[in-house]
């Protein structure tokens, strides 16, 4: 009587896992108040404000996107072999469905983030071909990574957590590390190595939030079915929002466990640096342009925070 359930989990999680790594091919186009479309352009204006520049930005956007594709399907046939392994390691038990689920969505997490990691990395390096300017880029993205990780205590609302968790394109090359602070190889691979604790640990628990509303899951099946075969009218935009609308109410009572992994892994990503390495980090973020600072000021007041709306459309400008 249970396996209709597993069957049905298993469904949802590749689709979730399909979405999570072909993400970057949608954009939320809803309207951006003042403060953040001034943000979006102070951007804008730093790194492409010369025809070239914005034609530079149009070749790596349509490299990168190819480069994502080629990345989804190396991700579910990673997923699937893993899936796969880790099931037939049960045969001759009869562990409870939990069990099972727990393994299968262990090891899409597991594949996604070896995916996503290696892409970033490659990213990452195409960027420093492709832009002279790719190190101030790069650490304009840490200034915005930093700034909102360094608020995460004050994150209480469940989209703010579903936007950090799932929307890939938000957090391009999050877990790529700035060469400002000349980081050591252990140091890289002990980071990566938390980066990693912390990318499953989230994803485990956001697949038990899940599991405890189906009627939720359902809906967000049914919603990637339309998405992927397009057999609707509603725009693919109108039915992404959708979804995270549902992700953030699925995920909502969990807010305080996500947030408590999110932390843990950022100190312990703090003991990995020197003081040295610390003291970079300060004075980079000392240094922040007005754009910035001023998207900054308006989530300190209680504005709309992460929503993919405000946040999203920092790194598809790009």
């Amino acid at each position: 009587m249970k396996r209709p359930r597993l069957i049905a989990f298993c469904v949802f999680s590749m689709l979730m896992l399909m979405l999570s790594v072909a993400g970057s091919g949608f954009v939320l186009s809803q309207e951006l108040d003042d403060i953040h479309l001034n943000f979006f352009l102070g951007y804008h204006e730093e790194f492409y404000n010369t025809e070239e520049q914005n034609q530079k930005r149009h070749e790596y956007t349509q490299f990168a996107d190819q480069l994502r594709v080629g990345s989804a399907q190396t991700t579910a046939e990673n997923s699937a072999k893993l899936v796969m392994e880790r099931m037939n390691a049960l045969v001759g038990t009869t562990p409870a469905v939990e069990e099972q689920i727990q393994i299968i969505n262990g090891a899409h997490a597991e594949a996604n983030f070896d995916n996503e990691y290696a892409l970033q990395q490659k990213l990452a390096e195409i960027e420093k071909e492709m832009f002279p300017d790719a190190k101030e880029r790069q650490q304009r993205q840490f200034q915005l990574r930093e700034s909102i990780t360094r608020r995460l205590e004050s994150f209480d609302n469940p989209g703010d957590m579903d936007t950090l968790l799932n929307t890939t394109t938000v957090w391009d090359h999050k877990f790529v590390q700035p060469d400002f602070l000349e980081l050591t190889p252990e140091q890289k691979d002990l980071i990566k190595e938390i980066q990693k604790e912390t990318f499953l640990k989230t994803s485990l628990i956001s697949a038990k939030a899940g599991l405890e509303q189906p009627d939720k899951q359902n809906e967000i099946s049914q919603l990637f079915q339309k998405l992927y075969t397009g057999q609707t009218d509603e725009v693919p935009n109108a039915i992404l929002r959708k979804i995270q609308e549902i992700n953030a109410e699925i995920i909502k009572d969990y807010v305080p466990e996500l947030k408590a992994v999110l932390i843990e892994g950022r100190e312990s990503y703090m003991r990995v640096l020197t003081d040295a390495q610390k003291a970079k980090i300060k004075t980079v973020m000392a240094d922040l342009p007005d754009y910035i600072m001023n998207m900054l000021a308006d989530m300190d007041k209680g504005g709309d925070r992460l929503s993919p709306e405000n946040i999203k459309q920092f790194f598809d400008i790009q």
